[in-house]
């Protein structure tokens, strides 16, 4: 291919690529292959695969018109079939050809070129077909231009499409809002929320990794001995930032998963006192010798079975007492085991913490809620670990209830059914 025949490709490829607009491509397409080949006219169709047809919005000149053709059928059929170029002197002599559109439009077809379009993964998704040479016969050459030109033209169609569906989404996206403004207090609870959940997660999630950065930088300015005591602080807080952000990740996966149903639950008998309590317990050890506050366990109960998910048993746990720790500075996280007047096997977990205040607490085991919210709050969180307590809770049929006054305390019940 000369330097003249490759600019003309290079420059029909650009007139190709030149609209998003799906009738203006299959136009642009059809005139430039037409213009390289010197055909006289020609149609693109499209491969629908589901359909298995070949479908045709585009004939060269003023007439735009749907034809349909089932994959096989006529030579753009057998080129959609085969994905195989046909270059037809003669197409009197090929039993491939069919007259019939011939006789319905009057066009007298004589010589006929048929080339497939195919994307990167080499698949056919376009059979575009050029009728007549105004020099007398398609040559090798010009199945050369289309070849150059499929894979640009393959690029538009998929582009063309993509923006043609964009556009049927957004008219979905506007039917929607249009049908949101007719419950416009849910939206605005939506999109409050929806500020919030970016608030928080960009929190939690920028703040462990600022922590984690910044002490990274000391460690490498060399500034410090790696025996010394700020370096052991160092590394306590890149613990800490890692530890944060793999929790505020595990949670968000935890809740999606539990929300999408797809979540399994595993019930086996367990000891609540030895496998669960006494264990969660020990984790907190240094942080309430930190705080200068008392963790207290009784066991005030000879009941101590029950039947339900470990790990989420655990976590509830977990989580409810790293609330109490958190939240108190001064006094006692206390929790007790016992067997309430029904005779269930009951766990209450009483801080004397900060408190929440009562309207609040209609709304602790939303997610994302906090009563203290955005950067200025002294609290860490995202806003999660309540509300997977109550799905766990739910899921192993527990019953868990909360009291709390603000700069008192807060109690949470937890009931095993």
């Amino acid at each position: 291919m000369n330097a003249n025949e490759l600019q003309k490709i290079i420059h029909a490829a650009e007139l190709v690529n030149s609209n998003l607009n799906v009738y203006e491509v299959l136009n642009n397409i059809v005139n430039v292959a037409v213009e390289l080949t010197n055909a006289d006219r020609g149609t693109l169709y499209f491969v629908d695969n589901q359909k298995n047809a070949l479908l045709s919005f585009v004939l060269l000149g003023d007439e735009i018109r749907e034809i349909r053709l089932k994959i096989g059928e006529g030579l753009a059929g057998y080129v959609a079939a085969t994905g195989e170029t046909v270059n037809i002197k003669d197409v009197r002599k090929d039993p491939r050809f069919n007259p019939t559109i011939d006789r319905s439009s009057g066009y007298t077809t004589k010589n006929m070129l048929c080339f497939p379009i195919k994307n990167s993964d080499k698949e056919t998704v376009g059979v575009l077909q050029l009728l007549n040479n105004r020099k007398g016969e398609f040559t090798e050459r010009d199945e050369e231009f289309l070849k150059a030109l499929s894979i640009h033209s393959a690029i538009a169609l998929n582009n063309a499409q993509m923006h043609k569906k964009q556009i049927l989404v957004n008219e979905e996206l506007k039917k929607a809002y249009s049908e949101l403004e007719l419950a416009k207090k849910e939206a605005e609870k939506f999109a409050m929320l929806k500020n919030h959940f970016l608030l928080q997660m960009s929190h939690e999630i920028r703040t462990p990794f600022n922590i984690i950065l910044n002490s990274l930088a000391l460690l490498k300015s060399k500034a410090t001995k790696l025996d010394s005591d700020e370096v052991k602080e160092l590394f306590a807080a890149l613990e800490n930032g890692t530890d944060r952000i793999i929790r505020t990740v595990d949670e968000i996966m935890e809740l999606s998963e539990i929300r999408s149903g797809y979540y399994e639950i595993h019930p086996e008998p367990i000891k609540l006192e030895e496998d669960v309590l006494v264990k969660v317990i020990k984790n907190f050890k240094h942080a309430v010798e930190k705080k200068n506050i008392y963790l207290v366990y009784d066991k005030i109960t000879d009941k101590n079975e029950i039947n339900c998910d470990k790990f989420m048993i655990t976590q509830i746990f977990q989580e409810i007492i790293d609330n109490a720790v958190k939240f108190t500075s001064k006094g006692d996280v206390h929790i007790r085991q016992f067997t309430n007047a029904e005779g269930k096997l009951t766990v209450t977990v009483k801080d004397t913490g900060i408190g929440m205040s009562e309207e609040y607490l209609e709304h602790i085991f939303e997610p994302f809620s906090q009563e203290y919210t955005g950067y200025t709050r002294k609290f860490e969180g995202n806003g999660l670990a309540l509300a997977l307590v109550k799905k766990y809770a739910d899921l192993n049929n527990l019953s868990i209830s909360v009291m709390s006054q603000k700069n008192v305390g807060t109690e949470f019940t937890i009931i095993f059914s």
